[in-house]
């Protein structure tokens, strides 16, 4: 192998291990107005991401063909359901380099709103709603590996009521 081709070789494995080392650009958040709900009830969790200056994620609402979408998501095994489609606010649309197409971003910070149901056969007492955010995160100039974080939720499931 030559110089040239160990050296090419070295400096992928370094921008991969780069890419790995970096520090995640967003951090996620999740908060419901009521700690306490009762078997059968629908809430609304608040979805937060917070993105680092000069980062972006895609909305939820960008196209497949290109950069992966943010998706919002619960946690199997829980007693809480989706009760509608995750919504946000509209993004800003722009030219992307590293897809070269027209793309949906957030930069700064973006709250989504989450239709969360409450099984009917929720058993009281402490439980957590489990968000997973999927999303990727962007530079102008470089994209991290899509990744899925998740953020539990505290609640308390209040006794049914009646007979």
């Amino acid at each position: 192998m030559t110089i040239r081709a160990l050296a090419a070789l070295a400096l992928g494995a370094l921008a991969v291990a780069g890419a790995r080392i970096q520090d995640d650009p967003v951090r996620w958040t999740a908060e419901v107005a009521l700690d306490d709900l009762a078997p059968g009830a629908r809430a609304v969790v608040l979805v937060k991401a917070v993105i680092e200056k000069g980062w972006y994620i895609y909305s939820i609402t960008q196209e497949e063909g290109g950069p992966v979408p943010s998706r919002i998501s619960l946690g199997p095994d829980r007693p809480f359901t989706l009760a509608g489609d995750p919504t946000g606010p509209r993004p800003k649309v722009r030219f992307d380099r590293n897809f070269s197409m027209k793309v949906e971003v957030h930069e700064g910070s973006v709250v989504y709103e989450v239709p969360v149901q409450v099984s009917g056969e929720a058993a009281a007492g402490d439980s957590e709603i489990p968000i997973r955010a999927r999303y990727q995160a962007c530079t102008d100039r470089i994209c991290l590996p899509p990744q899925t974080e998740e953020v539990s939720l505290p609640v308390t499931i209040t006794p049914k009521s009646g007979p």
